[in-house]
């Protein structure tokens, strides 16, 4: 068996060693906070999601999907992040699973929400907010905080 001398593990050990970077220095213009993109940081709570980023989650699309297909739900804004405005179509008041659906819909975006406990699904026609969504069902009407179309 041979034996390896201290020099020669010295040279292994050099050899297997990875660089290391250094901290940047104050002055180095890629610590500058206007040098760091956008989506480096959390989203602000007053700014909506887009579509795209919401419908990348998988639960969220598959649920909006169906209400869109049953023509309940036309087409969907995030107002500010826990905040959902949805535009209802005609299959609202002829689908019978329309209520079960958008209740579905609710859950699938309070969870793509983090499961924050103000999260709601805004019922919007004809340009009007004529109920709300939230953990308890689907209100419509005076109940909800909403006027009456």
């Amino acid at each position: 068996m041979r034996r390896l001398g201290l020099s020669a593990s010295v040279c292994l050990v050099t050899a297997c060693a990875h660089p290391v970077a250094s901290a940047p220095t104050p002055a180095d213009s890629s610590t500058d906070a206007s040098a760091q993109p956008a989506s480096a940081g959390p989203v602000p709570e007053t700014v909506g999601r887009s579509k795209a980023e919401l419908l990348r989650d998988t639960d969220f699309r598959v649920a909006f999907e169906d209400v869109r297909r049953l023509r309940v739900v036309l087409d969907f804004d995030e107002i500010k992040f826990g905040l959902l405005r949805v535009t209802l179509g005609p299959g609202f008041s002829s689908v019978s699973s329309a209520r079960y659906n958008l209740e579905r819909l609710y859950m699938t975006y309070r969870v793509a929400s983090y499961r924050r406990e103000d999260t709601l699904v805004e019922l919007w026609r004809d340009g009007a907010r004529i109920g709300q969504v939230t953990g308890g069902g689907v209100v419509i009407g005076a109940e909800s905080g909403a006027k009456r179309p």
